[in-house]
């Protein structure tokens, strides 16, 4: 409406007028009388405009957020259901880009590849029939000349869609080695690995370098064709007004040309937008696959829940067979053992017997290779992980504290009486550590414990489990790392609940002070 208004302007001004230019009288304000009702007319315009694009702008990132949080919260919720043996073999690291990187892609996907697209196509469209109200020929040049152009790009972008699913698996790559090096910082400074890390780090480095080279190559070509297929167009134009002229056969004049002129110079930055966008639509559809595929990946808990007390039924393992991926000899061979409801079993073997093995199958973090797993008669096969895991608390440095403080380390919820539950436990379990070695509910702990001594975390670990109340405790090490005193205060507390919880002791050598009512060799 700007660009028309202004035709307005060029009849009040200079005293000519335009047919074509009558055309539009419908517009309110449009047929003003003076100049000076003009002006309010033209301003009016300006602040419309001025609080549309303000609404426009805001209410696509609006969407965009809306879109990205929902996305990153299911992603988040699904990653979390995401098997163990997924994580195990192919590492954590390599799903934190998605959280940057992809998320960013799709965002930009949805505000600029759909949203504002469909509103440059609209505009376009609009500028396209309002220029063919004046000459249908220069309408039709514009089309064809958009057209032409898209094919062009749509070209490019076949080449492009192939080097930025190359750039993005190689930074991927790079931000999952970063990440394992830097959580195993400590095992770098000690063996001196510095050189070697850092020649592979290089090497990755370089390959994410030349596929740079190829992507900037190909980007530069698309960004750089753009502008030139729009002023190639405005030439085009040029060229036909100006044989249409020197033919006397120009259809417009004075104040319609005037409007033509303003109507092709301001789609001009729309077309270089609705141009570029297939850019967008490519990234985007990269970030959009990977995503799938995580959504896609085996997830746990996809039985129902049931909320059994398992407690009361032996637990059962059945010619039980285990053996990790990419590895030939079993941790388990055809094993056998039974436990007894509230009771107290130690199950014993040397390192790499498989102490850690027996907890992730019994919690269902991992499944039995062959043979089965029985809670009472029911198969822990059709059992779902939550309700196995409802039942069974951990202490073992296989399942690290995390959280900024102790409390949160410790706790699910934060209602008041959670919060003094948790005070008093922390303050039994501390009685014999020395003053400066005490923890309060607002210590920092550090990332996953970080910040902590060894018998801190375990005492910690310990508060985490029995704040639960699960029935079946399990125990790796139990008395590892702790005083004396300690010692033999868990000891204590642990024979007061033996006889209403089912406790499975894991543990290189006998364990001295307990009640043991059997014990299993690994």
């Amino acid at each position: 409406m700007i660009p028309i208004s202004i035709g307005k302007f060029y009849e009040l001004s200079f005293g000519f007028s335009s047919h074509r230019l009558a055309a539009f009288k419908f517009i309110p304000f449009m047929d003003a009388p003076d100049f000076g009702s003009f002006l309010i007319f033209f301003f009016s315009l300006v602040i419309l405009r001025l609080i549309f694009e303000y609404l426009n702008r805001y209410g696509i990132s609006l969407i965009g957020e809306s879109f990205s949080k929902q996305l990153r919260e299911k992603l988040f919720a699904n990653q979390l259901q995401i098997t163990m043996e997924v994580y195990n073999n192919k590492g954590t690291g390599k799903y934190l880009l998605r959280y940057s990187g992809d998320l960013k892609s799709i965002q930009n996907y949805i505000k600029n590849g759909v949203i504002r697209f469909l509103q440059d196509v609209f505009l376009l469209s609009i500028a396209i029939i309002v220029i063919g109200c004046f000459d249908v020929y220069l309408a039709l040049i514009i089309t064809v000349c958009i057209l032409i152009s898209s094919v062009i790009l749509w070209m490019l972008n076949k080449m492009l869609y192939k080097v930025s699913l190359a750039r993005r698996n190689s930074r991927s790559g790079m931000l999952s080695f970063v990440n394992t090096r830097l959580r195993g910082i400590l095992t770098l400074k000690a063996f001196n690995k510095y050189q070697p890390e850092e020649k592979r780090y290089r090497k990755r480095s370089n390959t994410l370098y030349d596929i740079g080279k190829s992507y900037a190559k190909i980007i530069s070509i698309i960004q750089a064709i753009i502008p030139a297929i729009t002023y190639s167009m405005l030439g085009i134009i040029m060229l036909y007004i100006f044989i249409s002229s020197k033919k006397n056969s120009m259809p417009i004049e004075g104040s319609s040309l005037l409007i033509l002129i303003l109507l092709i110079i301001s789609t001009l930055p729309v077309l270089r937008r609705s141009l570029r966008v297939s850019i967008v639509w490519k990234l985007g559809n990269i970030s959009f696959s990977k995503l799938i595929n995580i959504f896609c990946l085996p997830k746990e808990n996809q039985l129902q829940f049931e909320n059994l007390m398992l407690n009361l039924e032996k637990i059962v393992f059945s010619d039980v067979n285990y053996c990790y991926p990419n590895t030939s000899k079993p941790v388990f061979k055809k094993i056998n053992l039974t436990i007894v409801p509230k009771s107290t079993t130690l199950l014993q073997g040397v390192s790499g017997t498989g102490k850690s093995t027996f907890i992730r199958l019994l919690a269902k973090f991992m499944s039995p290779s062959n043979g089965s797993i029985r809670f009472g008669s029911v198969c822990s096969s059709l059992l779902s992980e939550k309700t196995i895991r409802k039942n069974i608390a951990i202490v073992s440095k296989d399942f690290p504290l995390y959280g900024r403080n102790v409390y949160e380390a410790l706790v699910y919820n934060r209602k008041e009486s959670t919060r003094k539950n948790a005070k008093l436990l922390l303050e039994h379990l501390q009685q014999f550590e020395k003053n400066q070695n005490q923890l309060q509910l607002d210590s920092k702990i550090g990332d996953l414990g970080a910040n902590l001594t060894s018998g801190q975390r375990k005492i910690l670990m310990y508060c985490r489990a029995l704040l639960t109340k699960k029935p079946i405790l399990i125990l790796e090490e139990p008395l590892k790392e702790l005083n004396i005193k300690t010692q033999n205060l868990l000891l204590q507390m642990l024979k007061n609940m033996s006889n209403q919880q089912t406790i499975i002791l894991l543990d290189d050598h006998p364990v001295e002070g307990f009640h043991i009512d059997a014990v299993h060799y690994l």
